[in-house]
């Protein structure tokens, strides 16, 4: 029973996780999601949603760390955990003026 519930968490866990950046750590490039605590690898692919007037999001536009701002909404997909640190697979940015 314990092997299955600890396969549930992780499953849930490695899940799309959608929210607003409250913290950035330029040093240590790590943001801080719904007080998750997320690394930014090297290769973590950063993107943003094109957002047009009539609501279609069209291709996204490859960003860089230091494109990521507090109060920004954010979906990432994880590759795993470490040291209790969530490690980012892809980040992507989501227009502001959406309803999520």
């Amino acid at each position: 029973m314990k092997v299955f519930l600890f396969l549930i968490f992780n499953c849930f866990l490695f899940a799309d996780h959608w929210g607003i950046i409250e913290q950035i750590n330029d040093e240590e490039k790590i943001i801080v999601v719904k007080n998750s605590i997320i690394k930014i690898l090297p290769y973590t692919e950063i993107e943003e949603e094109i957002c047009l007037e009539n609501g279609f999001h069209g291709q996204d536009i490859p960003k860089t760390f230091n494109d990521l701002k507090v109060g920004q909404v954010i979906e990432v997909d994880f590759l795993g955990i470490e040291n209790n640190v969530l490690l980012a697979e892809e980040i992507e940015i989501k227009c502001s003026n959406s309803a999520y």
